[in-house]
């Protein structure tokens, strides 16, 4: 049985480029947009995945407060 494609983690867009993911098959890791991850619907959902780095999070608070 093939392994499942499993996302592991984000990074975000800088300078205009866009957010990626990270994701595992098998012994291989492919990074991909945002886009292409969620269309393919990989699991966890994309705002799920852990971030490389701390800058996820200051974009996620960014946006709630944005949203109110």
């Amino acid at each position: 049985m093939p392994n499942r494609p499993q996302g592991r983690y984000r990074t975000p867009g800088e300078s205009g480029q866009p957010s990626t993911a990270f994701v595992e098959v098998g012994s291989v890791v492919l990074e991909i947009s945002e886009q292409e991850y969620r269309d393919q619907g990989y699991e966890p959902d994309f705002d799920e995945l852990p971030c490389k780095t701390g800058y996820c999070f200051v974009d996620q608070r960014k946006d709630k407060r944005q949203k109110r």
